[in-house]
């Protein structure tokens, strides 16, 4: 039984490998686990002190831990780091480099005519502001439509596919998504594959251009320190080509 993405998966999917001889668990906990919207917290620990206190890996039996994480527990040190990366260019995955303690090797090698300099671009949006009341930054929005607008308006870019990715929540995703079908049309939207989410929407995509809206202002900003903070920002920084 081969489980791929298996970091996305919960223990629900335990049954799964009852079927076979072998496991091969594959994923990265470096990016993002299950989420555990809508679960009850106490419901589940009474169930796990109920039914498997005689378990030694039962802290990992939990809405918010994934397969792969469970396999580690299960199997320590039979972990197989993969470390060439097919899909960014070596500048952009040298980011991700700090989430592992393995080194990481890129070996894509772009033509020319696909590479983008500078590949990574960092933009101060001014009087940008995180909503109160939604995770949305209309300023932010509506520069990263400025940007795409000018992406697909230049023949230099035809073609190439565009991402946006939330890094919070869907909010500012969606915003984004309907003033772009407002801008640029629906049909444009569809041809270029542009693709609006936040990062666990984005697991396991890419697109040629990446644009990354951050949402916080320094009005109401709050420190990344999360394990889930760092599995968002690891993955939607290896989006692109």
């Amino acid at each position: 039984v081969i489980v791929d993405e298996a970091s996305q998966s919960t223990v629900l999917a335990l049954p799964a490998l009852l079927r076979g001889a072998k496991v091969l668990i594959v994923g990265d906990d470096k990016q993002v686990s299950p989420s555990v919207v809508g679960v009850d917290e106490r419901k589940i620990l009474q169930l796990r002190e109920t039914y498997l206190r005689e378990q030694p890996h039962r802290p990992v039996f939990a809405p918010d831990h994934s397969l792969y994480e469970l396999g580690q527990a299960v199997y320590p040190g039979t972990r197989i780091m993969l470390n060439e990366h097919f899909r960014c260019v070596d500048s952009i995955i040298e980011f991700s480099t700090r989430f592992y303690e393995e080194a990481i090797y890129p070996v894509r090698v772009p033509t020319p005519s696909e590479r983008i300099e500078p590949p990574l671009v960092d933009v101060w949006v001014k009087n940008g502001v995180r909503s109160d009341t939604k995770d949305e930054n209309v300023h932010e929005a509506e520069a990263i439509v400025r940007e795409v607008e000018a992406i697909v308006g230049n023949p230099r870019f035809a073609g190439r596919s565009i991402g946006v990715v939330s890094l919070f929540n869907q909010d500012q995703a969606l915003l984004v998504s309907q003033m772009l079908i407002e801008r640029l049309g629906a049909e444009t939207y569809e041809n270029r594959r542009i693709l609006c989410g936040h990062a666990p929407s984005f697991q396991g995509n890419e697109r040629d251009i990446i644009l990354l809206s951050m949402v916080v202002s320094a009005r109401n900003c709050r420190a990344i320190a999360r394990r889930e903070d760092e599995q968002r920002l690891n993955v939607a920084l290896s989006r692109a080509r």
